[in-house]
């Protein structure tokens, strides 16, 4: 295609004359074509339905992943609390502001609660020794049911198990799961407040 210099539009290449203005483009250069302009309709229409579909084994993949997989949401959680806190990448701390650090651990820990239902080897823990009578251990499994065309429920089963006889002892109450879990991302929350000092300090005395 060529454009004309006169009023700018695009001509075929083989035209000497701009069919709008009628200015001279015999010695007008070429104008390449974007890759996108180029590309047949059909293709982009493939292009754009698959990506469509890569989202959605995406989200649905990664609600999966989050909801089954121990130590999943636990990672993720971790990343975006380093960010969020300031640890990485390293921000000066905020001093006096108690307010706004109040609001984040609260925000945190109650993310890390409601998102973090596997939670891993390391924070179950907790659970395992607070709710589970002495001589059993703690187990988990996750229940996946599809009561409606379209939509999937996970649910967590925490299950007390006697070490001596391999039998169920108890399952434990989501809700005070629930209660520990915020404890745990509370303290991780100071925890990474204080990494972020920390760093703070060695980078300034350095």
């Amino acid at each position: 295609m060529k454009t004309c210099n006169n009023c700018l539009r695009s001509n075929p290449d083989d035209f000497n004359h701009c069919r709008y203005c009628g200015a001279d483009i015999r010695y007008a250069e070429p104008v390449k074509r974007p890759f996108w302009k180029r590309v047949p309709a059909w293709v982009l229409v493939l292009l754009m339905v698959g990506g469509l579909i890569g989202i959605w084994f995406l989200l649905v993949g990664s609600f999966l992943a989050i909801t089954t997989i121990e130590g999943v949401a636990s990672m993720v959680l971790l990343i975006l609390g380093a960010i969020g806190f300031g640890v990485v990448p390293l921000r000066a701390p905020d001093g006096d502001n108690n307010v706004f650090r109040a609001i984040g651990l609260a925000f945190f820990a109650l993310m890390g609660a409601s998102l973090d239902q596997t939670g891993n080897t390391l924070y179950n823990k907790p659970v395992e020794y607070f709710l589970c009578p002495a001589g059993t251990g703690l187990d988990r499994e996750e229940i996946i049911s599809n009561p409606l065309p379209g939509t999937t429920y996970v649910t967590q089963d925490f299950t007390c198990w006697d070490k001596s006889t391999g039998k169920p002892v108890m399952t434990l109450n989501p809700f005070k799961i629930l209660g520990i879990r915020f404890v745990e991302y509370f303290i991780l929350g100071y925890i990474l407040l204080g990494l972020r000092f920390v760093f703070w300090r060695i980078k300034n005395n350095s």
